[in-house]
């Protein structure tokens, strides 16, 4: 059983439940910091979102915050990360304890407890961040930006004073997941539309699209990808997606101007 979540206070003062209260500094400045309309995503009132890759919900309760009629679907496969998830949603959105893939079952993640966002079902991913978050961690951050996120959280401080704290953050242990498709999903629940498809999955993104299937594509009105493939997969997605008729954009996770090759992709269908 997962254990009961954390409680952590987000800047308008609202309460929410987390695994680590450390890890919502980062994700606030990222999601809340983002302007979508900058990058084309216009939010319908009554949208029908999927956030795909939800953690504890952070995405889902900003799109509720700027739509509260909306309908979100949140999908979370991380035992603990769900139980959070499922109560910061509770009463606003739908939540489900999966992830989602090319194709249903169940697959085996590495999960970080102490870094979350670490967790991936993809070795090669989970390598790369693990490795780009110990730079970050234990090095001098490249970016000013990330260095004042590691200031506030008090990282930087700890890396000084305490670091075998530090490292055991990276402990992780594997945990079974069941997997659904978008398309199971779309006709489970009926969905005529989605206004925005987030897909936020260290690694699986590709996997998560080549479930959506080819008669679902036209359901899809825009994404917001974060992919951590590197800057080359990251052009080559983007590449597959206009060609479906999006107009598409790059943008970079804060954590790219370090040493994560992350990157967002927006896009928007053109008609």
């Amino acid at each position: 059983m997962p254990s009961i979540p954390n409680l952590t206070t987000l800047p308008d003062g609202r309460q929410i439940h987390c695994v680590n209260a450390y890890e919502v500094d980062f994700s606030v400045h990222e999601i809340f910091n983002d302007d979508l309309a900058k990058h084309g995503i216009e939010l319908p009132p009554d949208g029908v979102f999927l956030d795909v890759g939800a953690n504890i919900g952070l995405f889902s309760l900003h799109l509720l915050d700027l739509c509260p009629a909306a309908q979100v679907y949140a999908y979370e496969p991380m035992p603990e990360a769900f139980a959070a998830l499922e109560r910061n949603l509770a009463g606003k959105a739908q939540a489900f304890a999966m992830g989602l893939g090319a194709t249903p079952g169940e697959i085996e993640f590495e999960y970080f407890p102490g870094i979350t966002a670490l967790s991936s079902s993809h070795g090669a991913v989970r390598e790369e961040l693990v490795k780009g978050m110990r730079e970050i961690l234990f090095g001098a951050p490249a970016d000013q930006e990330v260095a004042e996120l590691l200031e506030k959280t008090g990282a930087s401080e700890r890396s000084v004073a305490d670091p075998a704290s530090l490292e055991s953050l990276f402990s992780s242990r594997t945990v079974r997941a069941s997997i659904d498709t978008l398309a199971n999903q779309i006709e489970k629940h009926g969905l005529s539309r989605i206004d925005l498809l987030k897909i936020d999955t260290e690694g699986a993104e590709k996997d998560v699209l080549a479930g959506l299937g080819e008669a679902n594509w036209n359901l899809v009105r825009q994404l917001v990808v974060e992919v951590h493939l590197g800057r080359a997969e990251t052009d080559l997605m983007q590449q597959q997606i206009a060609a479906r008729g999006f107009h598409t954009t790059i943008g970079h996770h804060p954590l790219a101007n370090a040493v994560m090759p992350v990157f967002h992709i927006y896009a928007k269908r053109l008609n």
